[in-house]
Parts: C-alpha cells; sequence; structure tokens
C-alpha cells in the first residue's frame, strides 16, 4: 500500500490540472457510454480468479505456457457466456481485458479469422469462419519461414495441383522454407492458413493461402507428414507459442485453397475473378493497420507508470532552502517524458483514423488499397521503432525501480519490441511505402492530380525549394496549419530527391532496375520515412477539431505542438529547407 505521503503527493499533482481529466478519458474512450462498457468489462475480467496475472512474474517458461493456455480456454468459455458480437466494442474491450496478445490463441481473432473472412469464397465462409468465431477450431496464420518473411514472393513452400485426384499437394523442400515463428503453431492450432507458392502443370502461379489440419481431432498429434515443434523461448510474448513446422507430400482437397479472388478448377486452371485482384497481402495489411493504435497504447501504459512515479518520488532539491523534490519537477525529468506523452496520444488519435479507413475500404478499389498499404507500412515502421525506445526511456526514468519487473515496464518493452519485427522490418516497409511515393511523383510529373494523403506533392513539388520558407519566426511554429505545411513540404521535397537519385542511377547502362533502386535506397527509405511523419502530425492535428471545452482543447494544442516539435527537432535534416534559420527549431524545441 502507497504510504500516505506518496498518495498525497500524487493528488497534489492531480490538483495542479488545468482541465477536467474525466472530459479527456470520455474523449479517449469514445464518449460515456463506450467508457461505462470497458469500465463494466475491465471489472469482470479483473475480479476473474483464472483470469488475473498477479502470478506472472514467478513462473518458469513450460508453467508460462500451461497458465496461459488455462486462461484462454477459460477466457473462450466466459466470452461464449457472455454473448459478446464478433469484432464489436465489448468484443475487442474483453480480449484487450485479457491481454489476449499473450495468450496462446492471439492470432485466432485477427490473422486466422479475418484471412478466412477476407479471402474465402461464400462457401468457405459459411464453413470455416462460425467455426474460428466460436474457436470450435484454433487456427494459426504460416507465412513466415526460416528463410523468408515479408518478401512473399520469396516463399520457398510448394503447393503442387494433382488433377487425378483434385488434391494439393504440400511441401516444404528445404531447411529455409520449414514455417518458422508463426504464432499458436508450436502447441496449440489444430488448423493453419498456410501460404504456399502454388504450381499447375509445373507453372509457378505465385503465393496463394491454402487452409488444412494439422493435428489429429483426438489425440492433437501431428498428421502423417506435418512436423510440428516451438521454436523455445524468445524475448517475450513467449506464451503466443511460436513454432515451426516442415510438410512432406501433405494432400488437401482442391476446396481447401482460399478461392475468393482466385480458384484453380477440377481441370487445372487458374481462374481470376474479375471482381476484384486479389490482395494476398490483406491480413498482413490489417494487422499493420491496426498495430499504430496497439503502439500507442503500450507507449501510453508506459509513460503513465513514469510519470506517476516521477510525481510521488522525491529526490534532491531544487529551493536550496526548501525540502526534497518530486522528479517530475526536474525540466530534465520533463523533457524525457512529455513529449512521449504527446507522441502516445498522436498514436492513438491515427491509429483511429486508419483502423477507420480499413474498415472502409473497398478490395476493388486498386488505388485506395495502394495507399492504404503504403500509409500502414510507413506507419507501422514509424510507431514501432519509437514507441520501443520510448518505452525504455520511461523504464530508465524510473531509475532502479524501472529495472524491477514489478514496475510493469520491463513487460511492456518485451511486448512491444516485438512489434519492431513482425508484419515487417522497418527499412523493408519504408522502401515498400517508397515504391508508392515514385508512382504518386511520376503521376505529378505527367501533370495530372492526386487525391487521398499523398494530394500534398502536387502543391509543393510545384513550389521551387527555398524561394517561399514556410516558418520565419517563432511565431510560427504555434501555428498547426503552418506546421502541417512544414511536415508536408519537407516530405514532397525529400520525394522528389528520392526521385532524383533513383532517375539518376537508373540511366547508368551498368545498373539494372533492381541495382539502381538499391543504389537509391538511402533516399528512399528518407522519403517514406518523412512521409509517415506528414500522416502523424496531420492525423494528431485533427484533434483540435473535437468539441470538448476550452481548457482541454488548450492542452490538446499544446500536446500537438509539442509532438510537432519533438519530431522537428530529431528529424531536423527533414526540415532546414522550410525553415532556414535552426534557431528556431532550437528554441522553440
Amino acid at each position: 500500500m502507497a504510504s500516505s505521503r506518496q498518495s498525497r503527493l500524487l493528488a497534489a499533482e492531480r490538483r495542479k490540472g488545468t482541465f477536467d481529466s474525466h472530459e479527456l478519458t470520455l474523449l479517449l474512450h469514445g464518449g460515456e457510454k463506450s467508457y461505462e462498457m470497458a469500465k463494466k468489462i475491465d471489472d469482470i475480467v479483473y475480479k476473474d480468479p483464472v483470469l488475473r496475472r498477479d502470478n506472472m512474474h514467478y513462473i518458469s517458461h513450460g508453467a508460462e505456457y500451461k497458465d496461459a493456455v488455462q486462461k484462454a480456454a477459460h477466457a473462450i468459455e466466459t466470452y461464449r457466456k457472455m454473448g459478446l458480437e464478433w469484432q464489436s466494442p465489448e468484443f475487442h474491450r474483453f480480449w484487450t481485458a485479457v491481454e489476449s496478445e499473450s495468450l496462446p490463441i492471439s492470432l485466432q481473432m485477427n490473422m486466422f479469422s479475418h484471412a478466412l473472412q477476407a479471402l474465402g469464397s461464400d462457401e468457405q465462409r459459411a464453413k470455416w469462419v462460425p467455426l474460428a468465431r466460436n474457436f470450435d477450431i484454433i487456427g494459426c496464420y504460416a507465412q513466415t519461414e526460416l528463410g523468408h518473411g515479408s518478401f512473399v514472393r520469396g516463399l520457398e513452400t510448394r503447393a503442387e495441383y494433382d488433377r487425378t485426384t483434385q488434391e494439393f499437394i504440400l511441401n516444404t523442400p528445404t531447411l529455409t522454407s520449414m514455417k518458422w515463428w508463426p504464432g499458436n503453431l508450436g502447441k496449440t492450432a489444430c488448423h493453419a492458413l498456410v501460404m504456399a507458392r502454388l504450381f499447375l502443370a509445373g507453372r509457378d502461379c505465385g503465393p496463394h493461402l491454402f487452409i488444412m489440419r494439422l493435428r489429429d481431432a483426438k489425440t492433437h498429434q501431428p498428421l502423417p507428414g506435418i512436423t510440428l515443434g516451438s521454436i523455445g523461448p524468445r524475448l517475450g510474448l513467449n506464451p503466443v507459442d511460436n513454432g515451426f513446422m516442415q510438410l512432406d507430400k501433405v494432400r488437401i482437397p482442391r476446396k481447401h485453397m482460399l478461392m475468393r479472388y482466385s480458384e484453380v478448377t477440377p481441370e487445372g486452371r487458374l481462374v481470376l475473378h474479375t471482381n476484384a485482384k486479389k490482395p494476398n497481402y490483406a491480413t498482413m495489411l490489417f494487422i499493420r493497420a491496426h498495430m499504430i493504435g496497439g503502439q500507442g497504447k503500450k507507449l501510453s501504459r508506459a509513460v503513465t507508470i513514469a510519470v506517476r512515479y516521477s510525481a510521488v518520488r522525491e529526490q534532491g532539491h531544487i529551493d536550496p532552502n526548501g525540502g526534497e523534490v518530486a522528479v517530475l519537477d526536474y525540466v530534465s525529468q520533463q523533457n524525457l517524458l512529455l513529449p512521449l506523452l504527446a507522441t502516445s496520444l498522436a498514436y492513438l488519435e491515427t491509429g483511429k483514423w486508419l483502423a477507420k479507413i480499413y474498415a472502409t475500404h473497398s478490395p476493388e478499389n486498386t488505388a485506395q488499397l495502394q495507399e492504404l498499404h503504403a500509409s500502414s507500412a510507413c506507419l507501422k515502421a514509424i510507431t514501432a521503432f519509437v514507441a520501443v525506445r520510448g518505452i525504455e526511456t520511461c523504464r530508465r526514468a524510473c531509475g532502479g525501480h524501472g529495472y524491477s519487473r514489478f514496475s510493469g515496464i520491463p513487460r511492456i518493452y518485451e511486448y512491444t519490441s516485438a512489434a519492431e519485427i513482425y508484419e515487417g522490418d522497418a527499412l523493408v516497409l519504408f522502401l515498400q511505402a517508397a515504391r508508392y511515393l515514385m508512382k504518386a511523383m511520376r503521376v505529378v510529373q505527367k501533370g495530372q492530380t492526386l487525391t487521398g494523403d499523398i494530394k500534398y506533392l502536387s502543391h509543393w513539388t510545384s513550389v521551387s525549394p527555398g524561394t517561399d520558407p514556410i516558418v520565419t519566426k517563432d511565431a510560427d511554429l504555434g501555428d498547426l496549419f503552418k506546421l502541417a505545411d512544414v511536415f508536408e513540404c519537407a516530405a514532397a521535397r525529400l520525394i522528389a530527391l528520392a526521385a532524383q537519385k533513383l532517375a539518376h542511377f537508373s540511366k547508368q547502362a551498368d545498373l539494372s532496375p533492381t541495382q539502381a533502386w538499391n543504389r537509391a535506397a538511402p533516399w528512399l527509405i528518407r522519403a517514406a520515412e518523412a512521409h509517415g511523419e506528414a500522416l502523424l502530425f496531420v492525423h494528431f492535428a485533427s484533434a483540435q477539431d473535437y468539441e470538448v471545452s476550452r481548457p482541454l482543447r488548450k492542452v490538446l494544442k499544446a500536446c500537438i505542438l509539442l509532438y510537432a516539435l519533438t519530431r522537428i527537432e530529431e528529424n531536423t535534416l527533414f526540415f532546414i529547407e522550410v525553415c532556414p534559420r535552426p534557431s528556431i527549431l532550437y528554441h522553440a524545441a
């Protein structure tokens, strides 16, 4: 129990607030109704003796998995009793409260079920989706191999069609082709969605997704031709049950290829449906689109712990004639934590926007899908990188207590650090987004108009560099509209520069297009990163439009400005051209 003095210190710090904290709580939750729902569900979970986590710091790797299985089974039973609608706000709150990401069914709610819904035919949806949503089957998403991950076209797992039996024969013919890392796979899943390259009469038809049973329904032992196992302890997320899989001539029915956008006829002919292009990366896109807000939530937890600790931890004197002061009174501590608080709000707000865009996008709209892919790629890369380092900063800001697992921060760090790796490495994602940006630049060069979040490129590439600096005085950095111009102009300049470098290398006779792209990679990465930074600021700045009280609006604007100046300070070279007096940046930051 906290001492009475620490309790008084925290209460005193809260009384210094200039706005109604409950109003901000309702804003972050999406209103009174949503907040009350969250409290009700949290209360159910936190009082459940099976789902509680007060023993998590004392159990071994094996015991941790066993405990997670027990929690998962109990959570499924509770979920069924509550009758929660799939993907409803109540559904998401429940699984967030039980920390489903730390359970060996974590991939069930997103990758496995989502892929069945997004890529299965109507007939396949009717058969498989209800089984997955009711947890009658536990599945995983098996794409990553020992030798390949986000480069889907490089996968080595093969699915060869046998016309005589109307079956696909799945093989992992090499060491590097074995599936490696899929969550839920090691000991838990009974089914898998397997990404494999389809071969028809020896012709490589590219990667496609197949559903297959992995384990016997009665014994839970691997079926013939399938070798399964755990990949062992990791830095974090150990209960997720990451595993490996080898396939040796495993046969599955023809109708077990997901066939919403393409199918193989009984005669062995590949038919592409005309209603849409098949998005093989649809499931990765779904995960990335929802990761941005997820990084914000994790960072906000670490910031909350560090700020509260700093408010009650007394250390040293500021006034020689006064007593010891709270660590939070030191400007140096504020400089560490307050920018991270603003950053967590930026990620939460941008995450809402991106999740909404994903929920309303049309798979038939190729241009929208490409923009969503590029946006989610660069935003995932930035937010994961910054959140992991921000959480580590929060840990160090708590001194020795931050090193204790009881602080909660080490566990947050372990779980968040995985986000830098799964669903794509930062450099790979930046280069994926850069392809879209180079395509947009070609559209501008042809004199055509851009739409969506990349439309700024048309305007700023028409303005000669250095002729009209946006920021010329200190007051300009308090203007959200000017700051939006700063971020978008900087991004446009870097995109244009990357296009110039790519064109330069492409003209060299001794370089192939792929080699030219590789030479231009440093500029392409910076362009994608600048585009992501612009997206984050512009969508965070939209929070200023909420109908809230004047005191809260003032604080929100302060957080938006703090976030903007922090990002400008950390990426000064991006912004020198649009702010020709670097001293302005220094003094404002």
